[in-house]
């Protein structure tokens, strides 16, 4: 690798750490609901995984305590899935601009 090479592969790691610090800053600001599978519970959450938000439809509480668990839990997994998913595709972006390989 001779200086010239060196020297863009530094200014590549570089420009790719500056987009992670403003890909992390965007990811928490960003606001991602997750629904129960009966639509009867909904989470919100940042891209980072910060819970700001749990609702839950009245018409559920009368279906007993294992029904709000179960739909909780939906929530909170339908939630961290879409996080996830951001989450990847945002850093599939960040490699693909300085042109690394997809993973």
């Amino acid at each position: 690798m001779d200086r010239e090479d060196l020297k863009k592969a530094m200014q590549s790691a570089q420009e790719m750490q500056l987009d992670l610090v403003k890909l992390q800053a965007e990811l928490s600001h960003t606001k991602i609901t997750g629904h129960s599978k009966n639509q009867q519970v909904s989470v919100v959450m940042t891209g980072e995984g910060d819970f700001h938000e749990i609702n839950i439809r009245p018409e559920l509480c009368g279906m007993g305590v294992k029904a709000i668990e179960q739909g909780v839990l939906e929530a909170i997994k339908d939630a961290t899935t879409a996080a996830a998913s951001l989450t990847k595709e945002r850093l599939a972006k960040v490699s693909a601009d300085i042109g690394l390989p997809p993973q």
